[in-house]
């Protein structure tokens, strides 16, 4: 068989079969580098970042720093935390919201869509401006590109003071775009 594609003149018409790389052999050398290749794209890829984590970060308790007492219902603070999980010196904000009911709840700072920070605003919602998103009292998305709802810390009131349970691999949001 030649190198070169030939054609038929009619098409249907019986003639020599047409040339297709796929039934031609190849060399070991050219089957190497066709595998070598392949191995490089992969170790690249990976090296691009993690997509969804095959395991979670290990997570572990941690005090903010806000005076229960000072909290109003219905009215989200930001609040610093920093502690060690894990081995790891975590440290950031948080959002907390006190509920008529006594509850707390704590919303990761960081938007679930592109991970930048967002506030509360004078409009009663979370509002992240990178990409025009906004969320509700209770992190549900109203508007915007967000896959979810925003991500929640554990969170708890011991001894008059009140921790948060966040992730090893915690890192601050990026700023606002």
């Amino acid at each position: 068989m030649s190198d070169q594609l030939e054609t038929r003149p009619t098409p249907g018409a019986p003639g020599p079969p047409l040339f297709s790389p796929l039934a031609t052999p190849i060399g070991r050398r050219r089957a190497l580098a066709v595998l070598g290749s392949s191995v490089a794209g992969m170790v690249l890829l990976d090296a691009c970042g993690p997509g969804t984590p095959a395991t979670a970060a290990p997570t572990g308790w941690v005090p903010a720093d806000v005076d229960p007492a000072t909290l109003v219902v219905d009215q989200p603070v930001p609040v610093r935390f920093a502690g060690e999980v894990g081995g790891s010196a975590v440290a950031g904000t948080a959002w907390l919201v006190k509920r008529g009911s006594g509850d707390l709840t704590s919303f990761d700072p960081r938007c679930t869509h592109a991970q930048c920070a967002y506030d509360w605003t004078d409009q009663d919602r979370f509002a992240c401006l990178c990409h025009e998103a906004f969320f509700d009292l209770e992190g549900t998305v109203l508007s915007g590109p967000p896959p979810r709802p925003l991500d929640r810390f554990g969170v708890r009131e011991a001894d008059g003071r009140i921790e948060l349970q966040v992730p090893a691999d915690f890192s601050t949001p990026r700023p606002d775009d």
